[in-house]
């Protein structure tokens, strides 16, 4: 599923709060910002959040969490799992791990990053071992942290 598919008004939505949040000078270590991760029509129920906090090493902890997403073995096009990626503007897509999605259709994956502009994106895959993202994206958004 291509980006274009996703909810129009949340992808408006997430780049204006991006863009806002930008503004608001420096985040400071300790305190978290949230970006809404908008969703494709395969996954209307799901709503996720991207919550973003910067560390003294000048890296930021991102974690990514989710509720009411499908099990990736029940989509039109089944797959096996959900991997989350991260894409700076200027780069390719890194796969930073599975997100396990459990019983009661949640889901959270915690991981790091340099970055300071980057895409969070959750893709249903064959294997959480792929170097390349598929076309079918279930919920993303854009993050700036500031600087």
């Amino acid at each position: 599923m291509k980006m274009h598919s996703l909810r129009r008004w949340g992808v408006a939505g997430s780049l204006v709060g991006a863009l806002a949040l930008g503004g608001c000078g420096h985040m400071g270590r300790g305190s978290e910002q949230t970006w809404t991760m908008n969703t494709a029509e395969s996954v209307p129920a799901a709503v996720g959040q991207v919550k973003v906090a910067e560390e003294k090493d000048g890296n930021s902890k991102v974690k990514v969490e989710v509720q009411h997403l499908a099990a990736p073995e029940n989509l039109k096009q089944p797959a096996s799992t959900y991997v989350v990626w991260l894409k700076p503007d200027s780069g390719t897509a890194q796969n930073v791990g599975a997100l396990i999605i459990d019983k009661d259709q949640k889901g959270k994956l915690e991981t790091k990053t340099a970055f300071k502009e980057f895409k969070v994106f959750v893709t249903a895959e064959a294997d959480a071992n792929v170097t390349s993202p598929s076309q079918t994206t279930v919920m993303a958004t854009k993050v700036v942290v500031p600087t």
